[in-house]
């Protein structure tokens, strides 16, 4: 009879536990949330636009700097190029400032010599392989040329999808040659990150100011053609909810604002296109109170 009733206790239970779990999920303010994540977005998205102006701005002067110091033939003393890559980018304000994760020199072939940090990855790679748009940047009057793709050795992420922004501007020497081109960039994983962590700090400022205990989580997401790419830990669950809302299609008219359930966690959307970093580019931020 006990047992029986044991039984009967754990079937009722097993009935209510996911309904308890779905009120769970049901009682964030879905409103609220979203209220968040435009606030958050708000604060975010001029600063992705000034760290991508301050990239565009400082490659053309860091490319003149490193192209005044650079030997005749750079690629006989690499130890010496390394040094000159650095100083083009320490002596440059905006570079010396800026986020991009690598800045390299690439002869007139593509054939990247020398990068400023070690381990270069990059080194005696061919660049143009992955990003022949930068060839470009090679043709007279050129300035700074762009273009997007996936090059292993500088990826943020060790697997998965992977999508970065390159940028290169001629490198001319004392007497007017053209001795290759200074080359810089970023993963749109790691600039999520950089994004994701300004977020956070922004929610930790209002946490501070309302003396509340919790506060939210947050994910950042750069839209890219259709696929959503966060930092290198962000949750690829939460990746494929921000791609299931079809963004590019509903920022198309201005900043978009929704929610989405993951696994049973109730998120505020907040997006926009973001053309500064990029033509089909839109920036996303997921909000859920704690």
């Amino acid at each position: 009879m006990q047992t029986h009733f044991m039984m009967r206790s754990f079937s009722a239970v097993s009935m209510v536990m996911p309904v308890f779990a779905a009120a769970l999920a049901g009682c964030a303010d879905p409103a609220k949330q979203e209220q968040i994540a435009i606030d958050v977005l708000a604060k975010v998205a001029p600063l992705a636009d000034a760290e991508v102006a301050q990239v565009r701005r400082g490659l053309p002067p860091g490319a003149k700097l490193l192209g005044e110091h650079i030997d005749t033939e750079p690629d006989m003393n690499l130890v010496a190029l390394q040094r000159v890559v650095r100083g083009a980018r320490v002596n440059t304000e905006d570079l010396r400032t800026s986020k991009c994760t690598f800045f390299s020199f690439a002869d007139p072939a593509g054939v990247v010599l020398r990068s400023e940090i070690d381990p270069d990855n990059l080194a005696q790679k061919q660049i143009f392989t992955v990003f022949p748009g930068l060839k470009k940047a090679l043709e007279p009057n050129a300035g700074i040329v762009e273009a997007w793709g996936d090059m292993e050795e500088i990826r943020a992420a060790k697997a998965g999808p992977e999508h970065q922004w390159v940028l290169a501007h001629a490198v001319k020497d004392k007497e007017g040659q053209t001795k290759g081109i200074f080359v810089t960039g970023w993963s749109l994983r790691r600039f999520a990150y950089h994004i994701d962590q300004a977020a956070k700090d922004e929610l930790v400022k209002a946490a501070e100011k309302s003396r509340a205990v919790k506060v939210p989580l947050v994910y950042v997401y750069l839209v890219k053609d259709g696929k959503a790419f966060g930092g290198p830990i962000s949750p690829e669950v939460n990746a494929h909810a921000i791609e299931g809302l079809d963004l590019p299609a509903k920022t198309q008219n201005g900043v978009f604002r929704g929610h989405v359930e993951v696994t049973g966690r109730m998120f505020g959307v907040a997006a926009q296109k973001a053309p500064s970093i990029g033509e089909s580019i839109i920036l996303s931020v997921m909000i859920s109170e704690v």
